[in-house]
């Protein structure tokens, strides 16, 4: 819900906004298994791999509740909230 939220934030259209919010779940969940995939990055690979939603879902998927896939989808909860903080705060100005 929060990726949506900000998608929503950066648009008018709630088409557009439903389309980047579509990318973006979808980027957040295979995007960064995909480029870590491509070994490009040596020892960092494990690290862009971690970023990934689906690293931390399939362990909870296995009935398996970690306080690290907790806190990290507490963070990218976060992460979110606060850019669509950001972007609304922005047209204040």
């Amino acid at each position: 819900m929060s990726i949506g939220l900000f998608a929503s934030s950066l648009t008018d259209n709630q088409i557009v906004s439903f389309l980047l919010a579509m990318f973006l779940c979808f980027f957040v969940f295979y995007g960064f298994d995909q480029i870590a995939g491509f070994e490009l990055f040596g020892s960092a690979d494990l690290f862009i791999l971690k970023l990934g939603i689906n690293e931390h879902y399939v362990s909870m998927s296995r009935g398996v509740i970690d306080s690290r896939d907790l806190l990290y989808f507490i963070s990218v909860i976060a992460l979110f909230i606060g850019a669509t903080q950001l972007v609304i705060q922005s047209r204040k100005w």
